[in-house]
């Protein structure tokens, strides 16, 4: 019926090819471009024939260069310097120059610089045959893949859709009503009845000037067609999107990209980065997979960092944290974090005879008493708050530079489970495992109904509910989903079964200029 989770020198500026000397008084130089170049890798299929435009040879449609315009300059001499299997020159249809042939001598006109991979470099150096004097060498680069972080604005946010039986429907609509057309479902029965739509694959963009590119990262969580594997080329792949997949071999659960997140922009140590940090969770020392970790530290722009997440069943960092917008905030946002202390507290605070019936039948609490008299569970919870918990929010603090006024500590309970042997799983659905969408109308925070309270239908009596709206900041619209049978009880929630595609947000061949050179 249901999937059951698994556990556990870049840019260089002009430079004269040749000594400058006084031109005649009637002669006039010519105006050459000046460069840098900056492009995309041309890894989309434009005319949809199944093969990469930069390994389908000027490609039917093919939009992803950048022209250089030599009009006017008569015969150049042209040659090409660099990372030679990467870049590649045409004019009319013709290639020019490549890693086989770096030199030749062409008319003026309009040129196109084609880029095959990320942070690819090079020199094209321009040599007017009749004013060799007036020579420019222009610098190119490619640009970096860049993961969308959560405070972006929303373009589209998908899930998987049941039809034809009794499922999800509640839990789609929760979107769909809220975000209208900003809201695409795919259909659950096409792909195995596999929900997480968030660990199967990531959203990135590569961007130049005058030029966008989306990337959607295949997990390898899935393969040989089941389940989810399909669905990025089948649902999301188009000219201009790409689908890019990083490693091989068996999959574990921190190769999920619920394991794979992105905070906002930060400042640390004097250092900004425009983008955000990269982060994402290791079980004893296994995190994503070698080939993508590798790939994604070599983009620079967003410097990964780690954190340890052995303690948990899943073992995704979605489980335990997130980021939503603050606009009163000093960094204009709030880290929010699971905190097992406030757990307790809260629950203490209620009627021990509230009934649970949500809980009595998945988890065997009958009310919170019960829950609040599991000294077993509390004593687990302690361990994973001191143990786990605490130090991995202090990785946090010292990688995004953040301080306890940026974080607002979330009431959370977590349960040990015999079939992840004693590793851990929400026993309040994960709140910080939740969606932001802003589509023009303000943050819209889709988040996990802990459904702690005995009647189902009554939201307003849920004192968990009250106690979140009341820690969370006013300015976000904040819809509680039903995600309980299909999610929650399955080991995963709201984050987990949705994903969200962003626009690009800043231009890194300025704003990640420092990052990208080392400074």
């Amino acid at each position: 019926m249901f999937l059951r989770r698994l556990p556990v020198p870049l840019l260089l500026g002009v430079c004269a090819l040749a000594a400058c000397k006084k031109p005649d008084a009637d002669v006039v130089s010519p105006t050459l471009p000046t460069g840098p170049l900056y492009g995309v890798p041309n890894i989309d299929d434009d005319d949809e024939n199944g093969e990469p435009d930069w390994d389908d040879a000027r490609a039917q449609g093919e939009n992803d260069w950048v022209t250089v315009d030599l009009s006017g300059l008569g015969d150049v001499e042209l040659t090409l310097a660099g990372n030679l299997d990467a870049v590649r020159v045409w004019k009319d249809d013709e290639l020019l120059l490549d890693a086989d042939t770096s030199t030749a001598t062409a008319g003026g006109g309009v040129y196109e610089v084609e880029l095959g991979d990320f942070l690819a470099t090079a020199t094209l150096s321009v040599v007017p045959v009749d004013s060799p004097e007036a020579a420019v060498e222009l610098s190119i680069a490619s640009a970096p893949l860049i993961l969308n972080h959560h405070l972006a604005s929303a373009e589209l946010v998908v899930a998987m859709a049941s039809t034809g039986r009794s499922g999800n429907e509640t839990f789609i609509a929760g979107f769909s009503d809220v975000l209208g057309d900003g809201f695409l479902p795919f259909d659950l029965q096409d792909y195995g009845w596999d929900v997480w739509v968030q660990d199967e694959l990531e959203f990135a963009t590569l961007t130049a000037p005058g030029q966008r590119m989306d990337v959607v990262i295949d997990s390898i969580r899935t393969n040989n067609d089941r389940y989810l594997d399909n669905a990025p080329e089948s649902e999301l792949e188009a000219p201009d999107t790409a689908v890019r997949t990083w490693g091989t071999g068996r999959a574990t659960s921190q190769d999920s990209f619920g394991n794979l997140e992105v905070s906002p922009p930060v400042t640390v140590d004097g250092v900004e980065y425009p983008f955000g940090r990269i982060y994402w969770g290791e079980v004893n020392g296994r995190g994503v997979t070698d080939e993508l970790a590798d790939f994604l530290e070599a983009q620079k722009v967003q410097a990964p960092f780690q954190l340890d997440n052995t303690w948990l069943c899943v073992g995704h960092v979605d489980e335990f944290s997130s980021f939503v917008p603050d606009p009163t905030a000093p960094k204009g946002f709030r880290f929010l974090y699971a905190d097992t202390n406030l757990g307790r507290t809260f629950l203490e605070g209620l009627d021990p005879a509230t009934s649970l019936p949500r809980y009595r039948t998945d988890h065997g609490y009958a009310n919170v008493g019960a829950i609040v008299d599991d000294q077993a569970l509390w004593a687990s919870n302690a361990d994973m708050q001191a143990d786990y918990l605490d130090p991995n929010l202090a990785i946090f603090k010292a990688a995004l530079g953040l301080d306890d006024a940026d974080i607002i500590l979330v009431p959370a309970v977590f349960e040990e489970n015999d079939m992840c042997g004693g590793a851990a799983l929400a026993l309040i659905p994960a709140t910080v495992n939740l969606v932001v969408a802003d589509m023009g109308s303000g943050p819209e925070i889709f988040l996990p109904d802990p459904f702690l309270r005995t009647d189902d239908d009554d939201q307003g009596s849920d004192p968990f509910i009250a106690e979140v709206a009341a820690l969370l900041p006013d300015s976000l619209n904040l819809h509680w989903l039903d995600d309980w049978d299909w999610y929650h009880v399955q080991w995963g929630e709201v984050h987990c079964g949705s994903n969200t595609q962003r626009p690009p947000t800043r231009d890194w061949w300025t704003d990640a200029k420092h990052l990208l050179e080392g400074e």
